[in-house]
């Protein structure tokens, strides 16, 4: 389909209002639309406009400034408290500064184009009036489509029995979807484990961030970067459903059959990412985390290898340091010496050399300057995942700013009285 015929389709179901008390340019401006698919709708007066408005919904108004009894900025004042989301347009055939000043402040215009107008140029203007208008439609949507997600993952709590296969088939459905809902699915996959009432966020968050930094001090690209951190976030997802008892008791006060299921978690979590084929990689990894180094050089390749190591490093140093593993929660100097007992059976020598060389890897702070929300500009990159303040996560790292999710961000924070600290990418 051509790049018109796509266009006539979105904008079919569209209405533009032009305003003018002067007939001819309502005529000439029919003229102008009559071969659009887009709908127009004409006004003689600003008071036949607000009553054609009162009737029908308008997508974009464009409304000449010099008018008898109410000018075009006094019209557009009030179309911007009534219709907030009607496109607004000015059409003005003479120089006054005062009343342009009005226009833009009361009338909060999107657009300011002189008379006599080019017919290319104002239509340009109506037809990216029409893309800004059908994106906020989009934006909307997608809103109350991540809602209903939401409401549906609240609802798992209520039945601890049959979880695992509750939430696998709610991951399945998500995941099928497409790249911009997949990125939303990846959220979630992570939100699961947050609302879990056995399960820990801050740990998920502390065991990706060391995997990260460990991934960055071997050189690793931004693709196996992304896997390894999103591994982190999840290494505990194949606990979803497993007993309170199995999941809450440290490892070491298991018995034989406990322990037996507690390493099953790598095939839950291979059950749960199954039908995500762009998560492969990472389904690899959570599968296999558990695995000595000897039986990995025979069942994965050097990719996952090196993932895996990484992990296994990072998601054990927290285990002791948060009582996983044994009741005592280890220090800092405890945990090494417990890793390298194990160093060249379970946990890698590579890996380990980087974590005692360099103990800042462990910090749990991100030391780098961050921006509040109204220092943010559009375009700029979110270098860190933004959570909430009960560890839900609302932006993924990489998320490109736009002025809706800044304009969001600040609503959140004056509706739930929490600040964020917004780290983001670097200019190269």
């Amino acid at each position: 389909m051509s790049d018109s015929s796509t266009q006539n389709a979105l904008y079919s179901d569209m209405t533009v209002l032009c305003v003018d008390d002067e007939r001819i340019i309502l005529r000439t401006l029919q003229r102008l639309f009559h071969r659009k698919s887009y709908n127009v709708i004409i006004a003689n007066s600003a008071q036949n406009a607000l009553e054609i408005l009162e009737k029908t919904h308008v997508d974009i108004i464009i409304s000449d400034m010099r008018m008898p009894e109410m000018d075009g900025a006094a019209l557009l004042a009030i179309v911007a408290n009534s219709h907030p989301d009607t496109y607004r347009i000015v059409l003005s055939g003479y120089a006054n500064f005062e009343s342009t000043v009005a226009a833009i402040n009361l009338g909060k215009i999107n657009r300011f184009i002189n008379k006599p107008w080019n017919n290319n140029d104002l239509i340009n203007a109506v037809e990216e009036g029409l893309e800004i208008t059908h994106l906020k439609e989009e934006n909307h949507n997608l809103k109350r489509k991540i809602e209903k997600k939401n409401k549906l993952l609240k609802s798992l709590n209520h039945d601890l029995e049959g979880k695992v296969n509750l939430r696998t088939k709610q991951i399945r459905t998500s995941l099928t979807r497409n790249e911009q809902d997949n990125k939303a699915c990846e959220k979630m996959l992570f939100n699961f484990i947050a609302i879990s009432p056995d399960l820990n966020a801050d740990f998920a968050k502390n065991v990706a961030q060391l995997a990260g930094r460990l991934g960055e001090k071997l050189c690793l690209d931004k693709e196996a970067l992304h896997d390894i951190c999103l591994s982190g976030f999840l290494n505990e997802i194949g606990l979803l459903g497993f007993d309170s008892t199995i999941v809450c008791t440290p490892f070491n006060l298991l018995n034989f059959e406990q322990k037996k299921i507690f390493l099953t978690q790598g095939d839950i979590a291979q059950q749960i990412l199954s039908p995500a084929q762009r998560l492969n990689a990472v389904k690899a990894i959570l599968t296999y985390q558990f695995h000595s180094l000897e039986e990995l050089k025979n069942k994965v390749n050097s990719k996952t290898l090196l993932a895996c190591k990484i992990i296994s490093v990072a998601r054990d140093y927290w285990r002791f340091s948060c009582g996983k593993i044994d009741v005592k929660r280890l220090d800092h100097k405890q945990v090494l010496v417990a890793l390298n007992k194990s160093k060249g059976i379970k946990y890698s020598k590579e890996v380990l050399d980087i974590l005692m060389a360099d103990p800042e890897l462990v910090i749990n702070n991100i030391s780098e300057k961050g921006l509040t929300t109204r220092q943010l500009l559009p375009n700029m990159i979110l270098k860190y995942g933004l959570f909430s303040a009960n560890n839900l996560l609302i932006l993924a790292e990489g998320h490109e700013f736009t002025e809706h999710t800044i304009n969001k961000l600040i609503e959140y924070e004056i509706n739930q009285k929490h600040q964020f600290k917004i780290v983001i990418e670097s200019l190269s």
